[in-house]
């Protein structure tokens, strides 16, 4: 896992083969004003705009991926996000291929995401996004780049 500031998101583009390009697209900032809804990117990486109510942990799980890097940059908002090792989990609903995603349960510690800053989940990762900070609800923007392992 990766927990940075915008700022110094270049100093990450050797990571994985596809970061250059996923790096490029984020460093346009286009991204700003996108409607929710998915994006192709280029060589099989997709971006992810989606906007949602941050919600309490007891309706969450944890997820984990094993053929995409997530890449989460909050636009407007700011939300708690559960992390842990996968290997510390326990799989709550078996991995779905189709939508590269494996439901765990566990205990999370928080990162706050907010405008500036970045998350980078890789397979061994598990987060739990979306969480409310506190009891207060937030409205977040967030934009996800979904890059090939």
């Amino acid at each position: 896992m990766i927990y940075d500031a915008l700022s110094h998101l270049q100093n990450y583009r050797l990571q994985n083969a596809h970061f250059p390009t996923a790096l490029k697209f984020i460093n346009k900032r286009k991204w700003l004003n996108l409607e929710p809804g998915t994006i192709p990117v280029a060589e099989g990486i997709y971006a992810v705009v989606s906007e949602y109510q941050t919600a309490d942990i007891s309706t969450k799980f944890i997820e984990c991926h094993r053929r995409f890097i997530d890449i989460q940059i909050v636009i407007e908002g700011i939300e708690h996000i559960g992390i842990c090792p996968k290997k510390e989990c326990t799989i709550k609903e078996a991995y779905n291929r189709e939508k590269d995603l494996e439901k765990l349960v566990g205990d999370v510690d928080l990162i706050t995401l907010r405008p500036g800053y970045f998350a980078v989940f890789f397979p061994q990762d598990g987060h739990m996004p979306g969480l409310k900070i506190g009891n207060k609800e937030n409205r977040v923007k967030k934009l996800v780049l979904k890059v090939p392992v």
